[in-house]
């Protein structure tokens, strides 16, 4: 049996608060629309496959000597086409999560500033828009500084409305089922556990001594979140029911009150700056290390995106969680999955014990995320 230790808490704790986002406030008003035991269950059947590729990704990063990034990795193995790839599906992917977080800070900042200072929603997002910015041009020492904050700041927000909404939860509104809105949940789930580069980062934080443990660590970490969500999701909905709103929130405030509404959009909009803050930074060292950028293009570029896109209209939450999720979170599982399959096939688990998960499973993996990113594109297409 495998004994905490601290670098396995540390490891847990970082790579809860890499994943745990904003995505998670889109899951209320997506289960409440195809029914809350759908959305359970798609969160359940999703989130495992994200656990096992997660675990894929931590035995190439485990078996493959040296520290590398995703994009490396699926370079390393794949083919450089296929980094090539990787690198846009990330990049494009956190810009879109910067988006989200543009919407959603400012409907935060909204919640909790308008009642003194007036405005509409879009003010604020440009208002936190801004603020990051300046923010990301600072770099990594700020946010390192941060980040155990934001992970506890974040986890209060979550565990404060979920025992806030207890009491006022609705049994009738958890039993609805509607299978025509099957398809919502997928790409808001896939969004908001969102986060697989955080495991090379495993590697470092856990040493040689205890890196038999990755695995302990992923399971370990995706329960919490999991559950988190679970709870979060079930307490939403039982509270607001059909009304769930998109960003969840606001359709809570008139039923839990002024308190819960100060506590909760303080909170969140901090959360929201901070990690929308570690996002653009690492875009900005990735433009900065991989492409050659000067610091200055690089942060110019990594900050006027997503204030470029939320100015020309794309402002749609659960637009862009589904998006995010359903494309580019689906490009990036294809590929940590087909680099999985590439290294059993050079025998390197020949040599070295690696986590078995057999052909078929990868290959449904694969089809499952295809098939997503089809749907989402077509949906899109015809709408």
């Amino acid at each position: 049996m495998v004994h905490p230790n601290g670098p396995f808490l540390r490891s847990v704790g970082m790579m809860i608060g890499a994943i745990v986002g904003v995505g998670v406030f889109g899951l209320p008003y997506a289960f409440a629309q195809g029914g809350l035991g759908l959305g359970l269950f798609e969160l359940f059947f999703l989130g495992g496959m994200i656990v096992v590729l997660q675990l894929m990704l931590g035995e190439i990063v485990v078996q493959t000597p040296g520290h590398h990034r995703l994009v490396n990795y699926v370079g390393m193995y794949t083919g450089t086409f296929w980094k090539w790839v990787a690198l846009l599906a990330l990049c494009l992917g956190i810009w879109g999560a910067m988006l989200a977080y543009l919407v959603a800070g400012g409907t935060f900042l909204n919640l909790l500033l308008s009642p003194l200072l007036g405005g509409e929603p879009a003010m604020y997002s440009y208002v936190l828009g801004v603020v990051a910015s300046i923010l990301i041009f600072g770099g990594l020492t700020l946010a390192s500084r941060i980040e155990y904050l934001v992970v506890c700041a974040l986890l209060f927000v979550f565990t404060f409305i979920i025992l806030a909404s207890v009491p006022s939860i609705d049994v009738t509104h958890l039993s609805t089922l509607n299978l025509e809105k099957f398809f919502l949940p997928y790409g808001v789930i896939l969004f908001s556990l969102s986060g697989m580069g955080i495991v090379p980062e495993l590697k470092d934080i856990l040493g040689k001594s205890h890196q038999r443990q990755m695995a302990l660590v992923i399971i370990s970490a995706m329960t919490v979140i999991i559950v988190l969500y679970a709870l979060f999701a079930f307490a939403v909905v039982g509270v607001t029911g059909a009304e769930t709103s998109f960003m969840a929130f606001d359709g809570l405030v008139p039923v839990l009150g002024s308190t819960f509404r100060v506590v909760a959009t303080f909170l969140g909009s901090l959360t929201i700056l901070s990690i929308y803050m570690v996002l653009g930074i690492e875009l900005l060292n990735t433009f900065k290390f991989d492409f050659d950028l000067r610091h200055r293009t690089a942060w110019f570029i990594v900050c006027v995106v997503p204030i470029i896109l939320f100015a020309v209209g794309m402002r749609e939450f659960i637009d862009i969680l589904g998006f995010v999720g359903s494309v580019f979170g689906g490009i990036l599982g294809i590929l940590v999955a087909l680099s999985y399959w590439a290294m059993r096939r050079r025998g390197i688990c020949r040599t070295h014990h690696c986590i078995n998960f057999p052909a078929p499973l990868t290959w449904l993996m694969i089809v499952i995320f295809g098939v997503g990113m089809i749907w989402e594109v077509v949906t899109i297409l015809v709408s």
